[in-house]
């Protein structure tokens, strides 16, 4: 027997057979030729289902759900899209991916076994063909049976399997006799197996995969755990249900027939089904597969390709719009906030290219009242998202608003970088060129077709080309030089069962360059954003705890003196352990406020707790007002004061994902088959290994020194508490007394701290240099003013210098600043001119001439060098040397342009010389500088 060849088939009259078209191998109870898939054959259920009633989604779905049920598997819930239990991929692409890498592995235990679920997911490699072929999705839901095998635990393998799978069609009213089993084989992610892909009607309504092997360099080896690994597609098994002209019209009616209200559209489903049969026997993968589609199929109904291309072009953007709305729906019900970087990416495409075609529709519509038909239709299915209804809509109406912002900025970035590649004689922009614009603009090649006159060719694929960039996460792996000795046994985490220990005593059982490898150790080792304890070990200083694999070792500054197999007195710096202690504390309380005030999309995006600061950085999608920052600090505070009781253990990592949910994991993946839960009671529960405090009342009080954006959609808060906030009071209090504010409060002196967009600390040193630059600009437009005759016109205004002892009179200060900056560039810009005139006065008769050399030399101040230089090389005629000077106080700079026999680096060099300088630059155009002592005799007595 092969490992296709089944008891089942045996047993039902199935014939095995080969497909003369593609060559595969299929088994049949009909007496049919062909495998059944196409481009061996053709779409036949459009306009006439094979089952016995149709199905929408929700029924569909609880068929399937509940037939499993009834033979003996148990439903689980489905897994949010976004894949936070993995740090290998962005979102959830298969069922199979919500139990990698743990369960496949070993190391944890399925949640139940044989199971059951439908699970939502999202996959990007075929975006562009999204609304084109009529059977394509970036969001759909796999329904799916798993049995995990092991020696001692044998489920069901490829006979029950594809019983199974049978019955379920024939239930559905499918006749066998319309059902093939195609043989084909799987692998992905260092596995393999046979697999059969489940063909009615010439759909691939299911795969059934058997995995069996793990792939190594020397071939297949069995797996220890053989497990049944199947899909089943909601979308297609309700399409072929419905028979209708396209998925998408059987997937999301209402919202569809909602979008088509608002539009007056040719709905020709005799075009539309035939286009979806001829997508189906094709692979469309370029604009040549779509011009070919097209013309095949305006042959069959005998109609120009100009007429089809009018009925198909508006469905193609109203189901894309469809589709990439329902996904959004779920990212941001998951947490997903747009940004241009992880997950958030993808979320930003979908929105972009939404916006997009609902603009080629003509389609006025919010982008957040399409999400709320979405909701509308899928809440009673999925109650979660019209509990976070809000959230959604608010995400999508803020995304929206920044899309339109891109698009008033777009013209006018286009026009510059088209400028740029004309004067480097460029005719046509790069598919490079339209990637840089999306992923540093936002704007989408279509976009940047209509700004630009150079000659754009957009790739069919576009946005599979940038998803690809941003397909995997990136996976920075640590820098490790340390070899471990081999035969250690794993060092026991003591800080676990005692976070109070200050001293212990433990054996060293092995020294290893400068680290001590003890049998048991109290010292908690840096990790999940929590800096490492440091303190003594045998009279000597740990400086750094690090945790390889399962051992622990203590870095020392010497190991002198210290012998392996000894008992070895410890002691903790317990100072720096409480104040780490009360700063992670405070990162998991400041989390659960941000939650309750800003909303459930916040996610944590990274944290790091030191002994003299703690910051947090949230996904959200804009900078937090004084309002929001006083409001989470307050409520952070409010739960201090609660003193609530902070739960830590450890849990199998099933029990806590079905207890908590998937927002344990906010500080990223966590390995393992146990997970160390931290209860917060009723505020925030999170899988993390930090030392925390048994109360929260513990903490005494948390403040928030700043908060900022760091990058598109992440916030980051920065906050102290214990001795760390006590040293930071001070120090506010010798700022005030710096600064001479001694009157105001820290909230007061961080709005002053603000308006030069400083840190507090930075506030006196900021102060004394606007002030200083304040009185040095006046003196320079006061100069420019006597150089230019217009003594007052500028400088009047500056009567006064800011005293900066209020929020209004530092907002005066840094407008003034600001002015004066203008100031100073319109009175350099008209010195400019005025240098400009004379220059072209001396060439038509104030100038030197040396063998038929017309020799022009200016001295000017106060300009600048980047605009003589400009000057200099604009005036240049044949047979002329242009010798400029300009001083700016005791510094000054010479230009030397040449359109003669004379080098103009030669020149220049020879005059910055004397002026104790030196100038680079070539023949015709040199810059120089030194002092401004002998400037003026050396450029207006130069002879060569």
């Amino acid at each position: 027997m092969t490992e296709y060849e089944l008891k089942f088939f045996n047993k039902e009259g199935f014939t095995r057979k080969k497909c003369p078209k593609c060559g595969k191998h299929f088994w049949t109870q009909a007496e049919r030729e062909d495998c059944g898939e196409p481009p061996c054959s053709e779409y036949s259920f459009i306009g006439d289902p094979p089952t016995k009633k149709k199905y929408g989604l929700n029924e569909m779905r609880e068929i399937y759900l509940s037939f499993f049920e009834k033979h003996n598997h148990e439903r689980i819930s489905r897994y949010p899209v976004v894949a936070r239990w993995r740090d290998d991929i962005f979102y959830s692409i298969a069922s199979i991916s919500c139990f990698q890498p743990w369960v496949l592995n070993g190391t944890v235990e399925p949640p139940a076994n044989p199971l059951v679920m439908s699970q939502t997911a999202l996959r990007f490699n075929d975006i562009d063909n999204v609304g084109k072929t009529g059977r394509h999705f970036t969001f759909f839901e796999m329904m799916a049976h798993h049995a995990f095998n092991t020696p001692k635990n044998e489920i069901y393998f490829k006979d029950e399997t594809v019983e199974l799978c049978h019955n379920l069609l024939l239930e559905l009213g499918i006749a066998g006799e319309d059902v093939t089993y195609i043989e084909d084989e799987w692998a992905g992610g260092g596995n393999s197996g046979p697999c059969f892909e489940t063909i009615v009607d010439g759909v691939e309504l299911a795969t059934l995969v058997f995995m069996m092997y793990e792939d190594t360099p020397s071939g297949k080896k069995q797996m220890s755990m053989q497990v049944v690994d199947t899909g089943y597609g909601l979308e297609r098994f309700a399409w072929v249900s419905q028979g209708t002209s396209n998925a998408y019209e059987a997937v999301m009616p209402d919202v569809l027939n909602r979008l088509k209200k608002e539009l007056n559209l040719d709905e020709d489903h005799r075009i539309l089904g035939e286009y979806s049969k001829i997508a189906g026997m094709m692979n469309v993968e370029s604009n040549a597969d779509l011009k070919q589609l097209r013309e095949r199929v305006a042959q069959r109904i005998g109609i120009p390709v100009s007429r089809l291309s009018s009925v198909t072009k508006p469905f193609e953007d109203l189901y894309a719009v469809g589709d990439h709305t329902k996904a959004l729906t779920f990212m941001f019900n998951d947490g997903v906030v747009p940004s241009n970087v992880k997950e958030g990416y993808f979320a930003r495409l979908l929105v972009r290219r939404t916006l997009r075609s609902l603009n080629n529709l003509g389609l006025d519509i919010p982008l957040k009242q399409i999400l709320d038909w979405h909701i509308s239709d899928l809440k009673k299915h999925y109650s979660e998202l019209g509990k976070n209804r809000d959230d959604i809509l608010k995400l999508a109406h803020v995304e929206e608003e920044r899309y339109d912002e891109t698009v008033k900025r777009g013209k006018r970035i286009v026009k510059r970088f088209t400028q740029e590649k004309k004067s480097n004689k460029v005719e046509n922009l790069t598919t490079q060129d339209l990637i840089y614009f999306y992923d540093s603009h936002g704007l989408v090649p279509e976009l940047v077709e209509e700004y630009t006159d150079l000659g754009v060719d957009i790739p069919d694929d576009f946005f599979i080309q940038v998803a690809a960039k941003h397909t995997i996460p990136d996976r920075v792996e640590a820098e490790d030089d340390i070899i471990l000795p081999s035969g250690l046994e794993p060092t026991e985490l003591a800080f676990y069962g005692d976070e109070r220990r200050r001293k212990f005593k433990a054996k060293i059982v092995k020294l290893s360059d400068n680290y001590v490898i003890l049998d048991k150790t109290f010292f908690y080792p840096e990790g999940g954003g929590q800096e490492t304890d440091q303190g003594m070990i045998g009279g000597k200083q740990v400086t750094e705890v690090l945790k390889k694999g399962n051992i622990v070792l203590h870095r020392m500054t010497n190991v002198g003196g210290l012998e392996e197999n000894t008992l070895v007195e410890c002691e903790i710096n317990w100072e720096r352990r409480i104040q780490l202690m009360k700063h992670h504390t405070a990162t998991h309380i400041i989390n659960g406020a941000a939650k309750r005030v800003l909303g459930n999309h916040i996610w944590q995006a990274g944290a790091h707790k030191s002994e003299d600061l703690s910051r947090l950085d949230i996904t959200h999608y804009a900078s937090l007002s004084d309002a929001e920052i006083k409001k989470i600090e307050s409520l952070a505070n409010k739960t201090i004061k609660e003193n609530r009781p902070i739960e830590k253990n450890f849990m199998n990592r099933n029990v806590a994902e079905e207890k908590y949910g998937f927002t344990i994991y906010q500080g990223g993946a966590v390995p393992g088959k146990d997970v160390r839960i931290v209860n917060i009671k009723n505020w925030d529960v999170e899988a993390c290994g930090g030392t925390h405090f048994d109360y929260t009342g513990e903490l005494d009080c948390v403040k928030i020194i700043r908060a900022k954006r760091i990058q598109d959609g992440v916030i980051r808060l920065e906050y102290k508490a214990g001795a760390a906030l006590e040293r930071h009071r001070m120090c506010v209090e010798k700022i005030a007394c710096e600064v001479k504010l001694e009157h105001l409060s820290e909230e007061e002196l961080n709005k002053l701290a603000s308006v030069f967009s400083v840190s507090i600390e930075k506030l006196p040193k900021t102060l004394k240099r606007f002030q200083k630059e304040w009185q040095q600009n006046l003196k320079i437009i006061t100069d420019l003013e006597d150089k230019l005759k217009i003594k007052g016109k500028y400088s009047s205004k500056y009567d006064e210098i800011p005293q900066a002892d209020t929020q209004s009179s530092c907002e005066a200060l840094f407008s003034d600043w600001k002015s004066q900056q203008k100031d100073l560039s319109k009175l350099k810009k008209k010195l400019m001119l005025k240098s400009e005139k004379e220059l072209k006065t001396k060439i038509k008769s104030d100038y030197l001439s040396v063998d038929g050399v017309k020799i022009i030399r200016h001295l000017s101040h106060d300009l600048e060098v980047k605009n003589l230089n400009q000057l200099a090389n604009s005036l240049l005629q044949e047979n002329m040397l242009i010798i400029l000077g300009n001083t700016s106080g005791m510094s000054a700079n010479v230009i030397v342009a040449s359109d003669s026999k004379y080098s103009a680096v030669e020149i220049a060099n020879e005059i910055c010389a004397r002026l104790g300088g030196g100038a680079s630059g070539n023949k015709r155009l040199a810059v120089g500088g030194g002092s401004s002592k002998k400037i003026k005799d050396l450029i207006k007595g130069y002879k060569p």
